[in-house]
Parts: structure tokens; C-alpha cells; sequence
């Protein structure tokens, strides 16, 4: 349960196994000496986001399974305890059982999912890691199989053009805290360009708050004659850098960051008001879009706040190849983006019945 008591347990297993003594040698290891390596060796490859659940999910598979358990003797049973424990809200999201009915909050399907498939994928991983030239950590994944809870109604909402008309109508008038000349005060915040920047580049705002200036690529080519944004690796989920032209609004967003916040190299395009040397944090610019919400009288979009620009963006490309959109958006692959982005609409679904192509036989 102690992170760096486990990462120095698992150095020492490490060096152990150089001389052949160590537990896996003997074909025995713990969850806590898997966690440990994944830790070491895996989590470091994910985004900030995920590294923070990383280490939110192996404090609660530690504690609900024991940290000295046998991975390998991980029970249905064990498995099916823990959703019925998560989804009632029995534990907390750390493990941590909740002792009086009253204070339990009910979890929905979707996060118990994630928790499971999250261990399923961990185990997996082991079967396929070895330590020098010992043998694999795991010698199968126990879980693979095992069902997970079925999301019957997924939340996949996203920022349509009148959603999207409305904010930027108001969000010049949300403000932000500034100190200039070691006076406190009030500027317009930076929500306008973010919006901007979410809805015409279809890209996360974990992608977009950390931008440098030497990320952009703003001299115009036949191939993107609005200029584009090298969008780096660091920030990206799947850790891949890539090169997108921007169209003429994403680029007018970007012009008036530059008239107000001339840089260059290293600097944020999108400074903490209080810390140069910090891009702004995901917290503030959410605030900021919740006050516009306000200010517009939207109601808030159920399981989604910025995410839903992007949703928004793929909608409305769906008329061109997924592949090139999948290029264009950030996507490695075409699957997540069809099955997870790409929403219905009535007027495509219109179109769909009402335009038809002929097919016609070819007589002889």
C-alpha cells in the first residue's frame, strides 16, 4: 500500500533475479510487485491525467484484493464483489470502505467499467513483461473474460454550432484575476481563443492549454494556407506528435493570442496570470466556460464539459473519409473516433433516407 516502499521492493526483486534467487524465479509473485513495475515502467508514458489514475486505481485494487495477493488467484467472485462494492458506492474510488448507507454515492457503470477494464489491461501487461532475461511476471491474466458493466445509456454529448455561437457571444465577459505592477486585477480571460482553438481543431484542451510558441507553424503552404500547429507528442494521449493546418477561424484565434501575448520558443501561448512559466490549469479554464454557460443560460451538457467540442468536431466532418479525419483531429486510428466521436443527427439521417445512389444490375 506505501508507493515507494513497493517500488523499492520491486528494485530489490530486480536485482534479485540477476542471481536467480528472486520470488519469480520460483514462479511466485504479489499484485503490489506488479503495480509496482507497471508503475515503473508503463505509467510513465501516459499523460498527466492518466498517471494521476493510475495511482488512484492501484491504491484501490491494493486495498480491495491485498497487496500481497497472488495476482493469479484473482476470483470471479473477488471481481463481481468489487463492482457490486463500486457501483454502490460501498468503497470510495481509493478503496476505502464507506461504513454508513447515507454517506455512499452511487457510481455509474461507466467508471466501474473503466476501474475493471483498467486491472484487465495491468494483468495483461504483466503476461507479456519480463524482468531481464527472467521469465514473464504473470504466466496468464486471470480476469480476461470476466464481464464488465454494460453502459446501457452512454453520455456522449457534444457542442453543436448554436452551442458553440452562444458561448463565444459572452466570452469576452468573463474575466480573470491578473497582477501587473504588483497590482491585482481584472482582464478579459483567455476563453474566447480556447473556445475557438476546441471547436476548429477538434483537439482536447489538455492538448491545447500547454501550446508553445514554437509549436506553431504559421508561414502558409499550399497544404495548409492558414498555417498549422505541431501539435507535440508530450500532451498527446498515445504520446505521438502531429502536424495539422489550421482553417481560417483556428487561425484568426491564434493571431489575436499573438497581438495580446507576443512570444516566442519555450513560452506559453496560454500563461497562468500569476506564472509565466506555467501554462494555465485545466480547473481555471473550466471555470471560465461554466460562467459562460451561465452568462448564455445553457444548461450544462451531462458527462462532458470540454470533450464535447471535439465530438462536435468530428459531427461535422462526418460527410468526409474517417481516415482523413482521423489524421486531421489527432486520431491514431479510425475505431474510437467512429464508435465514441461521430454522433447522429436528423438532417444526415434525413439525407440517408431521402438520397439515395442506384444500384443497377449490368444487363448483357
Amino acid at each position: 500500500r506505501d508507493r515507494e516502499q513497493a517500488k523499492a521492493w520491486a528494485r530489490d526483486q530486480a536485482a534479485k533475479l540477476g542471481t536467480g534467487t528472486a520470488e519469480l524465479t520460483a514462479g511466485r509473485t504479489t499484485l503490489a510487485h506488479v503495480f509496482a513495475l507497471y508503475e515503473q515502467h508503463r505509467t510513465p508514458r501516459k499523460s498527466a491525467g492518466e498517471q494521476s489514475e493510475d495511482g488512484r486505481r492501484i491504491e484501490m485494487w491494493a486495498r480491495v484484493l491485498g497487496g500481497q495477493k497472488d495476482p493469479h488467484l484473482v476470483s470471479l467472485g473477488e471481481w463481481e464483489g468489487f463492482i457490486d462494492a463500486r457501483r454502490s458506492g460501498a468503497i470510495t474510488g481509493r478503496g476505502v470502505p464507506v461504513m454508513k448507507e447515507e454517506d455512499r454515492e452511487l457510481v455509474r457503470d461507466g467508471t466501474v467499467a473503466a476501474d475493471c477494464i483498467w486491472l484487465r489491461q495491468v494483468l495483461g501487461w504483466a503476461t507479456r513483461w519480463r524482468e531481464g532475461n527472467g521469465p514473464y511476471v504473470m504466466r496468464e491474466n486471470p480476469v480476461r473474460g470476466f464481464e464488465v458493466p454494460e453502459v446501457q445509456n452512454v453520455r456522449r454529448p457534444m457542442v453543436t454550432t448554436t452551442r458553440y455561437e452562444k458561448l463565444r457571444a459572452v466570452s469576452d465577459r468573463v474575466l480573470m484575476d491578473v497582477r501587473r505592477d504588483g497590482k491585482r486585477g481584472r482582464a478579459r480571460s483567455y476563453l474566447s481563443e480556447l473556445l475557438d482553438l476546441a471547436y476548429h481543431t477538434g483537439r482536447r484542451v489538455g492538448a491545447i492549454l500547454p501550446l508553445r510558441y514554437h509549436d506553431l507553424r504559421l508561414a502558409k503552404t499550399k497544404g495548409a494556407p492558414h498555417g498549422a500547429i505541431q501539435w507535440p507528442g508530450e500532451t498527446d494521449k498515445m504520446g505521438k506528435a502531429w502536424y495539422a493546418p489550421l482553417n481560417a477561424e483556428a487561425r484568426a484565434a491564434v493571431d489575436r493570442v499573438l497581438a495580446q501575448r507576443p512570444g516566442i520558443g519555450a513560452a506559453y501561448l496560454f500563461p497562468r496570470p500569476d506564472d509565466a512559466s506555467k501554462e494555465v490549469s485545466y480547473d481555471t479554464a473550466s471555470d471560465w466556460l461554466v460562467k459562460a454557460e451561465g452568462l448564455a443560460s445553457l444548461p450544462k451538457q451531462d458527462g462532458s464539459l470540454w470533450h464535447a467540442s471535439r465530438r462536435g468536431w468530428v459531427t461535422a466532418r462526418k460527410h468526409w473519409p474517417l481516415i482523413d479525419t482521423a489524421r486531421a483531429g489527432g486520431w491514431d486510428g479510425t475505431e474510437t473516433l467512429a464508435r465514441c466521436y461521430a454522433q447522429d443527427d436528423d438532417a444526415t439521417i434525413l439525407r440517408v433516407v431521402t438520397e439515395p445512389a442506384e444500384v443497377r444490375e449490368v444487363e448483357a
